[in-house]
């Protein structure tokens, strides 16, 4: 990475927040701004370059913190990659690995209209820009300010792969505009929590179907679709077949992670 505006930061803490995933906390720079759902690149100080240059050391990652935090939190799915081994190996604190951070990017965005009632469509660790946005609409409505309706549709091959279950089981207690259904294709023996209003976990995938009887005015609602390809590629079908109209849907897809 070349961009002059780059920070150097230190990773100050890493955390798991469901099987395989890890959360890392970086420094917040001073001056460094962001919207919820946008993402920075990450490129990791004193890599160690494969021979076969398969891996750079560098990834683009969603922050997954809010924007008032006063640290910055990026996950990822913890698969056998030097940039991943590195990273889970690194020093943590005050003595911590630095990392080198691009200023934030994109435009998977909150809608300035606070009203038009969102779904946010999540695979796996495609949760992480919506994890950033619903904590910003928790210190929105905290504050007194006017929050959108939010269905969010989390799908995930078995509950333990759920990232963030019990923040999201409690940001439904504390977001009354906010209802989250875990779609579960594999249950196995493992749960998530669920409070008594706002979650709900029902097995199988996110299908057309289930958008219409899951969402209320479906057809009105705005949709945000994260994930792997293939998962972005269903969901794109499943909104089709529902009559949903293409300038209703914002995507972003992680590929490769």
């Amino acid at each position: 990475m070349t961009d002059p505006d780059s920070f150097s930061v230190r990773v100050l803490a890493r955390t798991t927040v469901a099987t395989d995933t890890v959360a890392f906390f970086l420094e917040r720079p001073a001056g460094f701004e962001f919207e919820a759902g946008q993402f920075v690149s990450v490129q990791l100080a004193g890599f160690d370059t494969p021979e076969d240059g398969s891996d750079d050391g560098e990834r683009m990652l969603s922050i997954a913190s809010a924007p008032h935090d006063p640290q910055l939190m990026i996950a990822m799915r913890m698969r056998d990659t030097p940039f991943k081994r590195h990273l889970s190996a690194c020093a943590v604190g005050s003595e911590g690995a630095s990392v080198l951070l691009s200023p934030a990017m994109g435009d998977f965005v909150l809608p300035a209209d606070p009203t038009r009632p969102l779904v946010m469509l999540a695979g796996g660790i495609g949760i992480t820009p919506f994890f950033s946005m619903l904590r910003h609409l928790q210190h929105e409505a905290a504050a007194g300010r006017p929050t959108p309706p939010v269905t969010l549709l989390y799908g995930n091959r078995t509950p333990d792969l759920a990232a963030w279950g019990d923040e999201l089981a409690r940001l439904c207690a504390e977001l009354p505009s906010l209802r989250v259904v875990h779609v579960i294709a594999e249950q196995g023996e493992a749960s998530l929590p669920e409070t008594a209003l706002g979650s709900a976990t029902r097995p199988g995938l996110i299908t057309a179907d289930v958008i219409q009887q899951e969402v209320p005015d479906w057809q009105a609602c705005h949709y945000y679709i994260v994930g792997p390809t293939a998962m972005v590629a269903a969901m794109q079908d499943c909104l089709d077949a529902c009559g949903v109209s293409p300038e209703q849907v914002a995507i972003e897809f992680f590929a490769g992670y």
